[in-house]
């Protein structure tokens, strides 16, 4: 791999990538949920910003990309009653959840 730049550690912010499979007879239930959760987010120290992305082929599957100044301001935010409430609901409502935390490994482009 030459002329390739791979970047190493911690990037500016942490990356957080949430797939979701919504529940086919709940969609408009669950994504006002998962709008609760963003809503609550926004409020939280180190929360720097989010999109939500629907897969064309399955408009049920959704990717969120959160950004966060830390991994512990994410740790912290998710670990409180608050967002454990709001986390049962979408449970409740069956989305299907698997988050991860990433770090930038390689960047292409502009």
């Amino acid at each position: 791999m030459s002329n390739v730049t791979v970047h190493e550690g911690r990037s500016e912010s942490v990356k957080i990538l949430f797939e979701m499979s919504l529940p086919e007879d709940r969609v408009e239930e669950a994504l006002e949920a998962w709008r609760a959760v963003g809503r609550y987010m926004e409020t939280q120290d180190g929360f720097l910003g989010s999109m939500l992305y629907r897969n064309r082929r399955d408009p049920l599957m959704l990717i969120n990309h959160g950004r966060y100044t830390s991994v512990e301001a994410f740790l912290k935010s998710v670990k409180s009653d608050e967002f454990q409430a709001l986390s049962q609901r979408l449970t409740d409502l069956g989305v299907e959840r698997v988050v991860g935390l990433y770090d930038e490994v390689q960047a292409f482009g502009g």
